[in-house]
């Protein structure tokens, strides 16, 4: 079982509302359960989990494995993606606030600064520009992982 699986949006439901149908190792297994590791690294982290736990999450819809990402043009990353099918449904004050609010604690002090300042003197048309910018500076300085989480931040209310 050296599949990898993630929790669904049922699973997550499962968590919030503490299904009370699960054993607590299931229940400890869909807790910590993600696709950095394999199904049975997982089983083995829990105390008391058996393959029926894991097979009982599977069958209730609570874990399943991750998607496949669609293949990107040759030169784009997934964070450049990300923002790309973001941008049209974004405010343009919603984009100003949350880039200027994060450029500086993100890119560090000069970039976010630079970042900031070209903001101010840029007007609505310029914005996916700078956004992009963003991206691809916080993805180079602290890596895709980052840059996906704030294009996440970026699309999800309040």
């Amino acid at each position: 079982m050296s599949v990898r699986l993630q929790k669904t949006e049922a699973g997550r439901e499962a968590i919030r509302r503490r299904d009370g149908e699960l054993s607590r190792a299931a229940r400890n297994l869909l807790l910590i359960l993600d696709p950095s590791r394999p199904a049975e690294a997982w089983l083995a982290a829990v105390a008391g989990a058996q393959p029926a736990d894991l097979e009982r999450l599977i069958a209730l819809g609570y874990v399943a494995e991750p998607e496949a990402p669609a293949a990107l043009p040759p030169g784009v990353s997934p964070a450049r993606a990300a923002l790309q099918a973001l941008l049209p449904t974004l405010d343009a004050r919603l984009l100003y606030a949350r880039l200027t609010a994060e450029a500086r604690p993100l890119l560090g002090l000069v970039k976010g600064y630079r970042l900031v300042l070209d903001l101010e003197r840029s007007g609505p048309e310029q914005l996916p520009r700078l956004a992009q910018r963003f991206v691809d500076e916080l993805e180079a300085a602290q890596g895709t992982a980052a840059a996906l989480d704030f294009c996440r931040r970026l699309g999800s209310p309040g």
